[in-house]
């Protein structure tokens, strides 16, 4: 029997298909979240799935190996009716699914439950779900994280969208940085909101002790997923403020040597977990004047950056020295930037070849918030590598 279609069927199409994720490779972050999903609420099986015109495609799974059935046959066609958790505690007395090859065929699913994931806030484009071969029923505190891990989907499919967005008005506006930049603006703020809730689910959930210890693993896996997410927001519009002279500096007297400690502690964990030395070895005052929330920002991008590109078994130094000018000098032994392409990695979008290859995050915009944040201190960065040798930064900063 054909599962009734939704009453914004035609919008919820194109909603779909505009955010271009059917049919696309396996990615992490939507895997971490299926998995994330299955662990939570104890069950075999959990999905990313999408309900296309005639099908349900499935993003990320885990305890399955189909990649699509028939939306008649889908549970998640029903789901995507409303905008609430479908909860289904036993489909073999439930006259909807009680026929369903996935019941009554060789699967034998008996308990699914279901979170929508809504586009624009109007479009349910599919599920987070989970299923399960013995009757059972979700408990409060997984409904509520299905529909946290449901709104997180949403923010990723919708990230992925903007970002096209705003590299299509890019490459046909190069002539109109102040029109980009207010789109880009724009952007950011209508993604702060949602992600702002997503953080705070998160944290509930947390708060609320799950186990096993692999749950609370990968909910911490999430929140460091939000935090990457939140932190590409801030960098859109340091951009857009910055363009515009209309960022703000307090500025005071600060040292870099504890500010270099400060973000080497804090990028520490995701050097040992891509297995890179992270040294700092800037043991005694070097004393500057500066902003030092928006120089923490500057430090942090490049930090990061360096692990990125830094193979498994490299390292990375942070040294700096006094005097006249202050300077903070980041080293690494990672995969280095083609001379024709050195030119270019202070430009807004911009991502090397290596960025790409690599598949590292991130539209390419670090460099260029940190020659920003430098310039708007009337100080200088200077960058040297090689390819296959590393890549050396300097920043040099006003005396207190």
């Amino acid at each position: 029997m054909r599962v009734l279609l939704p009453p914004d069927e035609e919008g919820r199409l194109a909603a779909l298909h505009e955010a271009q994720v059917l049919d696309t490779p396996p990615e992490g972050d939507f895997d971490d979240i299926a998995l994330l999903a299955s662990e939570i609420c104890g069950t075999p099986v959990g999905m990313v799935s999408l309900v296309d015109a005639e099908r349900q495609w499935i993003k990320a799974k885990v305890g399955v190996d189909y990649e699509e059935t028939s939306r008649d046959e889908s549970f998640c066609a029903h789901t995507i009716q409303d905008h609430d958790v479908l909860e289904v505690p036993d489909a073999g007395a439930d006259p909807r699914f009680a026929d369903s090859m996935f019941v009554a065929g060789d699967h034998k699913f008996r308990f699914y439950a279901g979170a929508p994931v809504v586009l624009d806030g109007a479009h349910a484009v599919g599920t987070i779900c989970v299923l399960d071969r013995m009757p059972r029923e979700l408990t409060a505190s997984q409904r509520r994280a299905l529909r946290c891990l449901a709104r997180h989907t949403a923010v990723q499919l919708e990230l992925r969208r903007y970002a096209r967005h705003a590299g299509n008005v890019a490459d046909r506006m190069r002539q109109l940085d102040r029109m980009r930049d207010s789109f880009l603006a724009g952007v950011s703020h209508e993604l702060r909101t949602p992600l702002t809730s997503i953080r705070g689910y998160l944290e509930i959930l947390l708060a609320d002790g799950f186990d096993p210890e692999t749950s609370q693993r990968f909910l911490a896996v999430m929140q460091r997923n939000s935090d990457r997410l939140l932190r590409l927001i801030d960098d859109l519009l340091t951009v857009a403020r910055l363009n515009e002279g209309g960022m703000e500096l307090h500025l005071a007297e600060l040292d870099l040597a504890e500010l270099a400690h400060q973000v080497t502690t804090a990028c520490r964990p995701l050097a040992e977990h891509r297995d890179v030395a992270l040294h700092n070895l800037m043991d005694h005052p070097v004393l500057a004047r500066g902003d030092g929330r928006r120089l923490g920002q500057a430090l942090n991008h490049l930090v990061v950056n360096a692990i990125k590109f830094t193979s498994p078994g490299g390292e990375i130094i942070v040294r700096g020295t006094a005097g006249d000018e202050p300077e903070l000098v980041i080293v690494d032994t990672g995969v280095g930037i083609p001379a024709a392409e050195l030119p270019h990695v202070f430009d807004r979008f911009f991502r090397s070849t290596a960025a790409d290859r690599m598949a590292a995050p991130g539209p390419g915009l670090g460099l260029s918030i940190v020659n920003l944040i430098i310039e708007a201190h009337h100080g200088s960065v200077h960058l040297d590598s090689e390819p296959g040798v590393g890549t050396t930064v300097r920043l040099t900063l006003p005396r207190a």
